[in-house]
C-alpha cells in the first residue's frame, strides 16, 4: 500500500509539473530615454566614445540607468523581470533601494492613462521583480503597452523579461518622435524619490507622451562643454538646463561663459529650438531656521536669472525660464532641504509640464 501511494504521489507531481506553463525570456536590444545609443552597451547614458572627454565622476554616473525604460507589449497577466546590478549597495541613507536600484512598471489603459503596477521584489546577486494579476484595459487589442523604468542610481549590466510561453510578447518599435533632452543635477537624475517612475522626468514623460532624455549627474551637472556637445547631436524638441544646484559658488562670469557655449552649440543645427532654463527650486522655501542654505540657493538663482536676462537683451530668441516660484516647494517637498521627495518630484513635474505645454503649444 505504501508503494502504491508513493508512485501515485510521483504521478501527481509529474502531472502538476507538466501542467505548469513554462516561461519565455526576452532581452531588449535598445532602451528608450538614451541620448545617443552606445552600441557597445545599451545601458550607458553617454556613449563609450566620450569616456575620455568627460570627467571620471560624470562617466561613472552616466552608467546609472536614470530615465531609461523598456517599452514592450504583452497579453501576460504575470511578468517576471530579472536583472543584475553593478553595485550591491542597493540603497542610500536618504533614498530606499526601490528608488536607487529598483524597477517600476506602468501599463497603458484604454483611456490613454498610465497606471502603476505593484510588484514583489528581491535585491540580490540577481535581482527580481514579479508583477502578478495584470488586467489592464486593452481597448479591443490583444496586447497592452508597458513602460518598465530602470534604476535611478545603479548600473544595470543585464536584464531579462519573462512571461508564460502561451502569451504574446514583443518589444515596441523605437520612438521616432523628437525627445526633450534635460541636463542637470541629482534632482534631475532622480534623487531622492522612492521609485524610478516618480522621478520628475519620468512623470513628465508619461504626462506629455514625449521621451525625456535624462542627463542628470548627481553633484556633477555643471554646464560642461562635452555634455553640450553630446546634446547637440540629438534632434530635440527642447533642451532643459537645470544645473544651478551644482554651481553654488560659480561666479556670474563663469556661468555666463558656460551658458553661452551651450546655447551656441545647441543652436548649431536648429536656430530656434527652445531652451528652458531653471532657477534653484529651494530658494522659494520660506522655512529655514537659518539663512545660510537660503542665501546659497538664492545666489544660484540670481546668477542664472542675470545670465538669462542678458541673453534676452542681446536678442537670443526662444529661451525661457522656470522660476523657483513656479516650482513652489514647501515644507513637505524635500527629504533634506535640497533633494525632493515624492511630493517635491510631483511639484517639479507639474511646473515643468505647464511651461513646456505653453512653449510647445501642446494643449492637454
Amino acid at each position: 500500500m505504501e508503494k502504491y501511494f508513493f508512485f501515485l504521489g510521483i504521478l501527481i507531481l509529474s502531472e502538476f509539473s507538466f501542467c505548469q506553463p513554462k516561461t519565455s525570456w526576452f532581452q531588449p536590444k535598445f532602451l528608450e530615454g538614451v541620448c545617443v545609443m552606445d552600441t557597445t552597451n545599451i545601458f550607458h547614458r553617454i556613449p563609450i566614445g566620450m569616456k575620455n572627454k568627460v570627467r571620471e565622476e560624470v562617466w561613472d554616473l552616466s552608467e546609472n540607468t536614470a530615465g531609461e525604460f523598456i517599452h514592450f507589449k504583452t497579453s501576460a497577466s504575470k511578468i517576471t523581470v530579472r536583472y543584475v546590478l553593478k553595485s550591491k549597495d542597493f540603497s542610500f541613507p536618504h533614498m530606499p533601494a526601490t528608488g536607487v536600484s529598483g524597477l517600476d512598471l506602468f501599463a497603458l489603459d484604454a483611456n490613454g492613462n498610465w497606471n502603476w503596477t505593484a510588484g514583489k521584489y528581491r535585491f540580490d546577486d540577481t535581482c527580481q521583480y514579479v508583477f502578478k494579476n495584470l488586467t489592464p484595459e486593452k481597448n479591443n487589442v490583444d496586447v497592452s503597452d508597458f513602460y518598465l523604468y530602470l534604476p535611478l542610481y545603479n548600473t544595470v549590466t543585464w536584464i531579462s523579461i519573462g512571461v508564460d510561453k502561451d502569451v504574446k510578447f514583443l518589444f515596441a518599435e523605437k520612438n521616432r518622435k523628437r525627445p526633450i533632452v534635460a541636463y542637470g543635477t541629482s534632482i534631475l537624475q532622480g534623487g531622492v524619490t522612492s521609485r524610478p517612475g516618480l522621478a520628475w522626468t519620468n512623470i513628465l514623460e508619461r504626462n506629455l507622451d514625449r521621451t525625456i532624455v535624462n542627463l542628470g549627474f548627481s553633484g556633477e551637472g555643471k554646464l560642461e562643454a562635452p555634455i553640450f556637445d553630446l546634446m547637440s547631436d540629438v534632434d530635440a524638441d527642447m533642451y532643459i538646463l537645470d544645473c544651478m544646484p551644482n554651481l553654488p559658488d560659480a561666479s556670474f562670469e563663469e556661468v555666463r561663459n558656460r551658458v553661452r557655449y551651450g546655447v551656441k552649440k545647441l543652436r548649431k543645427n536648429n536656430k530656434l529650438v527652445p531652451i528652458l532654463f531653471a532657477e534653484e527650486a529651494n530658494t522659494y522655501m520660506p522655512f529655514y531656521m537659518g539663512n545660510a542654505s537660503f542665501d546659497t540657493n538664492d545666489k544660484s538663482s540670481s546668477v542664472i536669472a542675470r545670465v538669462f536676462n542678458e541673453l534676452k537683451l542681446s536678442g537670443t530668441k526662444n529661451i525661457f525660464m522656470l522660476t523657483n516660484g513656479a516650482i513652489n516647494f514647501d515644507i513637505n517637498s524635500t527629504v533634506d532641504g535640497q533633494h525632493p521627495n515624492d511630493i517635491g518630484m510631483m511639484k517639479y513635474a507639474v511646473a515643468y509640464e505647464k511651461i513646456i505645454r505653453k512653449i510647445l503649444n501642446d494643449v492637454k
